[in-house]
């Protein structure tokens, strides 16, 4: 009999492992994250408006402002009420007068309050966002104690040099956050900023109050505003120095990745063209060389050679996790299995090749035939339909012919990744052609298979306790009691999401793009701006 998290019934004496689900059970995709994390710097996947930017540093602005004895001035927490408010009193806004708008924070939460109206006369601001230590989970617009800043938009905040924080505060920069807090300031009336001010002191707000603060709406239009014209000279800066390559040289990927992002748009008339970026990058690089093209575009490549490694060996543990539910097998019998049905599969194609060693069979796969695209594609139809040994098999030639089709570019990655300090982040596809690939050049296909499949699951294991460390959730996808394999939970394959959504919504909220994914006339301008 097989167990899973539906069927397993926990004795009487004793708590169950405390398993949890985890998107990344081969501890890889941290790679692909770095990366894009340094072709987006400021940017992440959960800072999807641009204009809270503005909104928060003329928050803090106005927080330095208040006097020594204000309420909001006794401690850090005082802040993090003053900002609080000022989110929940922004969602009020944003889903009475835009409710189709999309990433505001405390959506959700307003969604559910608006009868309050009707019994307070008011939408109580301080019961739905003051965080206290007795505060249950769930019932303010936010759990996190310092809001939706603290959580998710501090960081790239910092990273952008606009704040710092010190003993629990958040602070401006005297320079650049001083600056973004005047642009923004100059696009709401003195009557607006008063109003807004004293619904947070409040802890207040009124129907009446909603058209009046319509300027701090996040889809406000301020383009050809010294609030807009911040944004595009924000997005347009180099990386800053915290991006500091180990060449000494302060790169400007963000805006490469831009202009490469506005060019697809440009270019393309398919929808949602600009998800292809990194696929494009990628295919571009497979005839071009380093120095031919911007080292964003490079990046994007790297980005995507290190997803379609994660991809090809997520595939083969998904796989391996499916058969194991299937069966009780010991480790070896499981490993003869699996090795078995892989060949059987592919019999007829790898008939005069399997006896090959793997580094002579890279050599045979001829590159009309065995397309690493093509076998990509077919590993999602595979997973879709729960055909594990053809997924795992197909994932096995995707990732001997991804080495095939990039040997001839690895000392560049290899360059772009020490240079930008990725080169000792664990899962990177370097790292991965060197333990799966290189490492078995020697080995015929039938070997090659059977250590891969031991290997990821060795890797498993000790990737998931690694992540465990002294901690009580347990991450393993499957264990092994008295040499046999227990299953606990299936984990399909997937891809990163790289921020492309945060560019694609910046460019929105700056009017570059239309409602159709073509650029505006503002935004052909910047086009040609980059271009040069």
């Amino acid at each position: 009999m097989s167990y899973n998290l539906e069927t397993y019934q926990e004795p009487f004496w004793a708590k169950s492992g405390n398993f949890i689900r985890g998107r990344d059970p081969l501890g890889i995709q941290n790679s692909s994250i770095s990366v894009y994390a340094t072709l987006l710097p400021g940017m992440t996947n959960l800072t999807l408006r641009l204009r809270y930017y503005g909104t928060y540093l003329w928050l803090l602005n106005q927080y330095d402002q208040l006097l020594a004895n204000n309420m909001f001035k006794e401690d850090q927490h005082g802040q993090y009420t003053f900002i609080r408010r000022a989110e929940l009193i922004i969602a009020y806004v944003m889903v009475t007068k835009y409710p189709d708008e999309q990433s505001v924070i405390g959506s959700n939460f307003v969604s559910k309050k608006f009868n309050e109206i009707q019994e307070k006369g008011y939408y109580d601001i301080a019961l739905g966002a003051d965080k206290h230590k007795d505060t249950p989970i769930g019932s303010v617009y936010w759990d996190y104690t310092s809001g939706a800043l603290g959580q998710y938009y501090a960081g790239s905040l910092i990273a952008l040099n606009l704040i710092h924080q010190s003993s629990g505060y958040f602070h401006q920069t005297e320079d650049y956050g001083k600056e973004l807090a005047k642009a923004y300031g100059n696009s709401i009336s003195t009557e607006v900023a008063a109003l807004f001010l004293k619904r947070i002191t409040e802890g207040k707000l009124y129907s009446e109050d909603i058209d009046g603060l319509e300027d701090i709406a996040l889809n406000k239009d301020y383009k050809k505003t010294p609030e807009g014209e911040f944004y595009i000279k924000m997005l347009l800066s180099n990386d800053g120095p915290k991006s500091k390559t180990a060449s000494g040289m302060l790169p400007s990927q963000r805006k490469e990745s831009l202009e490469l992002f506005m060019n697809l748009l440009n270019t393309n008339q398919d929808e949602k063209a600009w998800l292809d970026l990194p696929v494009t990058s990628y295919k571009i690089l497979q005839v071009k060389s380093k120095n031919e093209v911007s080292e964003a575009t490079f990046g994007w490549y790297y980005y995507y050679l290190n997803e379609l490694a994660h991809y090809s060996l997520e595939t083969v543990f998904w796989g391996l996790l499916f058969e194991i539910d299937q069966d009780t097998y010991s480790l070896q019998q499981f490993i003869n299995n699996i090795t078995n049905r892989v060949l059987e599969y592919y019999s007829d194609e790898l008939e005069d090749l399997k006896e090959l060693t793997i580094g002579d069979l890279i050599g045979k796969l001829d590159d009309k035939e065995f397309i690493t695209l093509d076998y990509i594609h077919d590993i999602g139809i595979s997973v879709t339909e729960n055909n594990s040994i053809a997924g795992i098999t197909e994932a096995l030639i995707a990732l001997l012919c991804l080495f095939r089709d990039n040997q001839h570019k690895l000392t560049e990655a290899n360059d772009y990744a020490i240079n930008h300090f990725l080169s000792t982040k664990n899962g990177n596809a370097l790292e991965i052609f060197q333990i799966y690939i290189t490492s078995s050049f020697n080995l015929n296909f039938e070997e090659f298979v059977r250590k891969l499949v031991h290997n990821l699951l060795n890797e498993h294991i000790a990737i998931a306790y690694n992540k465990m460390g002294n901690g009580e959730k347990n991450l393993l996808k499957f264990v092994i009691e008295d040499n046999y394999l227990v299953h606990i939970e299936t984990m399909t394959p997937n891809f990163t999401n790289p921020r492309l959504r945060t560019l694609y919504n910046f460019t929105k909220d700056l009017d570059l793009i239309n409602n159709e994914d073509e650029l505006t006339l503002e935004g052909e301008d910047l086009l040609k701006q980059l271009i040069g």
